[in-house]
C-alpha cells in the first residue's frame, strides 16, 4: 500500500530512503528522541505499523579501515550529513 508521490519515489530511488519510514505505506516518519522517555513519533499516515530505520555500517578490525573503505565511509557520512538520509 505505497502512498508515496511520484516525486518521493524518484528521491527514494536516486538519493535514498528517508531516515525513518513506515513499513506499510513507505511514507517518511519523524522521530524525535527524548532523553529518559519514549521518542516522539509524528506520522503523515494513519498506519500504526513498524518504523523502518535503514542504516549502513562498515566493520573494521584491529588494523582499521583500508583506504578504499575509508573513502567509502567518508562519502556515506558526507551524504548523510547533507541529505539527512542514510545514503
Amino acid at each position: 500500500m505505497d502512498k508515496r508521490t511520484d516525486m518521493q519515489k524518484w528521491v527514494w530511488e536516486n538519493i535514498g530512503p528517508p531516515l525513518y519510514y513506515c513499513s506499510v505505506c513507505l511514507l517518511a516518519v519523524q522521530v524525535t528522541p527524548v532523553e529518559g522517555q519514549e521518542p516522539v513519533i509524528k506520522r503523515d499516515c494513519d498506519c500504526n505499523a513498524q518504523i523502518i530505520a535503514p542504516r549502513k555500517s562498515i566493520l573494521a578490525g584491529e588494523g582499521g579501515l583500508s583506504v578504499g573503505d575509508s573513502i567509502k565511509s567518508f562519502w556515506w557520512k558526507l551524504a548523510a550529513a547533507l541529505t539527512g538520509k542514510c545514503v
